[in-house]
């Protein structure tokens, strides 16, 4: 199911879950923003910067088996709202820790670095991507007990999961968030892949 844009122009607090498909439809092919000038480049941008994980993965099919790369893709930032004319997509990529340890040093592998340099990708692709090294974890209660590594995950994914349901708190420099933009105002997507 599509969720809708709230009158505050962006999505209810929450992670909604879409496909690809489902997420252009919102982001992209809505009504109301058929006169934007970017959302369409910058979706595009989004599919070329994603190709490259995909072709990673293809390329090294026997070293990962059937484990997807890319875990999931969570978007959030002005891209996610009903702002007309975004400048880029703001994005988290869950990386798969089995797969992306896997193409360790394997020809094209150097791309799992390159593509979170954030300046380069926002000229080269419109995207500012961060990394999450997914792993998949058995049971959260006793977190205590998890090793270093798993406890890392979860803190990570959980500090962006809170970071893309804030909103900025109006007239304030965007490089310092504030106590009060800390509370939940808006809901951001995960596309699954």
């Amino acid at each position: 199911m599509i969720p809708e844009w709230g009158d505050d122009g962006f999505l209810r607090p929450g992670r909604y879950r879409l496909s690809p498909e489902n997420a252009e439809k919102l982001l992209v092919k809505d009504l109301i923003f058929k006169d934007s000038e970017t959302r369409a480049r910058l979706w595009t941008g989004l599919e070329s910067y994603l190709s490259r994980f995909f072709e990673l993965e293809e390329r090294h099919r026997e070293d990962v088996g059937d484990v997807s790369l890319v875990h999931a893709i969570w978007l959030g930032g002005s891209y996610v709202s009903t702002k007309v004319n975004p400048q880029n997509i703001d994005l988290t990529v869950l990386i798969d820790d089995r797969a992306a340890s896997a193409m360790k040093g394997l020809p094209g592998s150097r791309w799992l670095l390159s593509a979170f340099n954030r300046e380069a990708r926002l000229d080269e692709f419109g995207v500012s991507p961060l990394p999450v090294r997914y792993r998949p974890i058995v049971s959260v209660f006793r977190a205590e007990r998890l090793d270093a590594e798993d406890q890392a995950y979860l803190r990570e994914r959980g500090a962006w999961d809170d970071w893309w349901q804030r909103c900025r708190t109006s007239g304030v420099d965007k490089s310092e968030p504030t106590i009060e933009s800390a509370a939940p105002r808006r809901g951001y997507l995960e596309v699954t892949l």
